[in-house]
């Protein structure tokens, strides 16, 4: 270990890339290195590269990287702690921790599932591995739904050369020929989910009635335009303090972990691509629209089977066999999900979630979180949750 009492500490995090799984990780490292005065974070893209005689004034007492196997063996040979933080380049004995893919796209998949969307489509590059693993934990966890589920490999080149850009329009014009509407795609890639998107507007689809589109990440404008995209939204700065709190163990000497730390999204974030629900009852889809857009007012059941024409015995049996679920247990998950999202943003008091959320109080909103989830609003919302999941 360097002889000074800081611990001098290389980040090598692709930092130019302005994407949050460059930019977000590093700022939880940064959190991390805040909170300790003895640490120095130097930027070093290639640490341990060639190193000069002067050695001892370029040594690191370890290394935080999106580090690739050459990177991972030099370090190795200099014996310099690293924590990897690039899923594609896991490898055994290599301590690294990662977004959790299995929860990514468990989380994706159950929310278009929740709305009864029967027929999923996900599109996804094989030869990015992490983004393949998401697509295969969405198709297992349509299987256990028994949810139809396909898995497509768009073409994967440089959107800015025409003959791609055609490959693009071509594959996507294909995939909506042959879907039966209502229908949901699953996109990896932001562009691909909006191009998609102004493709079925074109066929006069409705979105998201005839085709809900939502896709892997949660940055840019183009997230934004109408209708705006959903999107699964990534711990990346959890990752980075996670990263930095291991490596903080590593240099102390103690024994690194026997697994790669897995940490989970921070949740969905709902915007129009989804804001549907997909059941072929029309009674029930009536029901849910009246339910979604009252949730802060006193819902009773005869009240909503009065807006929708039909008795309450009626409206609970065609409940139970469109969803599986009564409309009371209903009316809790959408306002524990409308919660769940608001309280992500981080920037809403609890006490005015709970009472657009429809909770008699905040303390109410408290009790259902730890009820449901294992933890308090401000534990969801906060970065400082300590993940330590694994794949299975």
């Amino acid at each position: 270990m360097h002889s000074s009492t800081r611990r001098r500490v290389a980040v090598s995090l692709w930092i130019d890339h302005p994407y949050p799984q460059h930019q977000e990780v590093y700022e939880g490292v940064q959190r991390y290195a805040a909170e300790r005065p003895d640490w120095e974070l130097i930027i070093d893209e290639h640490p341990a590269y060639k190193r000069r005689a002067a050695a001892a004034a370029v040594r690191y007492d370890g290394v935080i990287a999106r580090a690739e196997k050459p990177l991972q063996q030099r370090l190795k040979r200099a014996k310099i702690p690293l924590v990897n933080v690039y899923y594609s380049e896991r490898r055994p004995g290599v301590v690294g921790v990662y977004p959790d893919p299995q929860a990514m796209g468990r989380l994706a998949a159950d929310h278009l599932i929740d709305r009864a969307f029967q027929r999923l489509f996900v599109l996804a590059d094989r030869k990015r591995s992490y983004w393949w693993d998401v697509s295969r934990a969405i198709a297992n966890r349509a299987n256990e739904a028994g949810v139809t589920c396909e898995t497509l490999e768009p073409p994967q080149q440089p959107y800015h050369l025409p003959s791609h850009w055609s490959k693009v329009v071509g594959f996507l014009d294909a995939l909506l020929d042959r879907i039966e509407r209502p229908a949901a795609v699953i996109s990896e890639s932001v562009p691909g989910a909006r191009i998609l998107i102004q493709q079925a507007i074109a066929r006069s689809w409705r979105v998201p009635q005839d085709l809900a589109v939502m896709c892997m990440h949660d940055f840019g404008a183009i997230l934004h335009m109408p209708p705006a995209l959903t999107s699964v939204v990534p711990n990346y700065q959890r990752c980075g303090y996670e990263a930095a709190a291991v490596l903080d163990r590593l240099m102390k000497g103690e024994s690194p972990p026997p697994e790669p730390i897995y940490i989970p999204p921070r949740g969905i974030m709902a915007r129009q691509s989804t804001d549907y629900f997909a059941v072929e009852d029309e009674v029930v889809a009536a029901a849910l629209h009246y339910i979604s857009s009252r949730l802060r007012e006193d819902l009773r059941l005869p009240d909503i089977a009065e807006a929708v024409l039909v008795s309450r015995r009626t409206l609970q049996t065609r409940f139970a066999e469109a969803l599986g679920r009564s409309v009371t247990d209903e009316i809790r998950r959408l306002r524990l999900e409308a919660a769940k999202r608001m309280i992500a943003q981080r920037n809403r008091p609890i006490q005015e979630v709970a009472v657009e959320c429809g909770f008699r109080n905040s303390r109410n909103l408290c009790q259902v979180f730890q009820r449901e989830l294992g933890m308090s609003p401000r534990a969801f919302a906060s970065d400082d949750v300590p993940f330590t999941k694994k794949i299975g």
